[in-house]
């Protein structure tokens, strides 16, 4: 019988790869809950009008990479591609805009049908967080400070450098998406193919072009910095100053555009050294009339979200393995004893416990030395007596007998 596999550009997860996903996620969640952000989970599918009117037509997303389908009632959905649109979406869905506290954060899975290649799948996943309130640079601080920590509290965050920039405001973008276009024409047939599409659709978005001769004439296009009024340029400074009174490094990267129609002013990304495509790990910004462009009301908002596959790609083994404590009867009949005592452990987070029901005495110890066991409670007729299990320590072959009802006691010490 033929194998079935996965579809492409999916991967199930497992093992320590599943542990460092965990690791990401639960790290992620303890931040957030410490800094007063709700959790928030949408449904991965939505009504793709949701992804259309707000990323842009012309997206990478919308015209090449969204997962879309009518299904059976004629309804046209998305598989979700992305977070910030769908908890915008959210937001006005529930009446949430008038709640006093609109920080909010997320994880799951996430799908877009691009070509998988290292760091870059079919359903991916993300951790993010949405931050909706007035229009005030602080936030847009708080946002980067939150993703500071939280590469910090992985253990990454000397791995990878923080890139900011300002897109400024519609109208600063404006003005500067017009010399980008006067420019780019003059420069249009030394283009790639999707540059030139993207001259008059949006030109912003062919500075985050990958190509080696796109980025050299790129190098020589205007600047948006030069094109910033008053507001924008404040908005940019008061960023930068709060930043570095926090002690976070960053350089300013004039190229550094998001990916997006909704984002404005503040643009930021942490990425690795390696000279990749891939090498973003959590990118975010501004969103100011992203809420309003849903039906809402005008509320500003700031964001990011991180890859996890991204993460756990640069930096592996998050987490120790936690001990394996395997518990044996010296004969089955004990299993249902063993039960007991097993279902009075308490947890203890560096250690997993295991019952082997099956099996002779002898081959329960050689399947618990493959199973790299940190050590062994076994149970015996003279232990069953005297309400005792024994304890052997497999590292060191130290062997000890400890009360049942003492177990957990014992166990804090392990």
């Amino acid at each position: 019988m033929q194998k079935i596999n996965t579809v492409k550009g999916t991967k199930d997860l497992y093992g320590q790869n599943l542990i460092d996903h965990n690791f990401i996620s639960e790290t992620f969640i303890k931040i957030c809950e410490s800094r007063n952000y709700n959790h928030i989970s949408t449904p991965i599918i939505e009504n793709a009008g949701v992804f259309k009117k707000t990323l842009g037509l012309t997206s990478d997303i919308i015209s090449k990479e969204m997962y879309n389908f009518t299904d059976q009632g004629g309804d046209d959905l998305v598989l979700r591609p992305e977070g910030t649109a769908a908890i915008a979406r959210a937001l006005v869905s529930n009446s949430l805009e008038d709640e006093l506290n609109k920080k909010f954060f997320y994880y799951g899975p996430m799908f877009r049908r691009e070509k998988p290649q290292s760091g870059r799948l079919r359903q991916f996943h993300q951790v993010g967080i949405e931050l909706f309130d007035e229009k005030v640079f602080f936030n847009d601080v708080e946002a980067i400070m939150m993703a500071h920590n939280f590469l910090e509290k992985i253990e990454i965050r000397n791995n990878v450098s923080l890139e900011i920039n300002t897109l400024g405001n519609f109208d600063s973008r404006e003005k500067y998406r017009g010399e980008l276009v006067k420019f780019f024409k003059t420069k249009e047939s030394s283009l790639s193919v999707d540059s030139k599409r993207k001259i008059n659709i949006n030109p912003l978005r062919i500075l985050d072009s990958k190509i080696e001769n796109d980025k050299e004439i790129i190098q020589k296009a205007p600047k948006l910095m030069d094109y910033l009024d008053e507001d924008s340029l404040f908005f940019f400074e008061a960023v930068e100053k709060n930043l570095n009174t926090l002690g976070i490094d960053y350089t300013i990267n004039p190229y550094l555009v998001r990916g997006l129609d909704y984002y404005n002013h503040t643009a930021f990304e942490f990425i690795t050294s390696e000279d990749k495509s891939q090498n973003t790990i959590l990118a975010g910004g501004r969103y100011d009339g992203l809420v309003s462009s849903l039906g809402g009301k005008n509320i500003s908002g700031v964001g990011w979200a991180a890859g996890i596959e991204r993460i756990v790609m640069n930096v592996k083994n998050f987490e120790k393995k936690k001990k394996i404590i395997n518990f044996i009867s010296q004969s089955n009949e004990f299993n249902t004893k063993l039960l007991e005592i097993y279902n009075s452990l308490q947890i203890k987070e560096d250690l997993s416990f295991n019952i082997l029901y099956t099996g002779s005495f002898k081959k329960k110890i050689i399947k618990a030395n493959k199973l790299n066991s940190y050590g062994c409670f076994i149970l015996g007729e003279d232990e069953i007596k005297e309400n005792k299990i024994l304890w052997k320590n497999m590292e060191s072959g130290k062997q000890e007998s400890i009360l049942i009802d003492k177990i957990n006691d014992f166990i804090k010490i392990i």
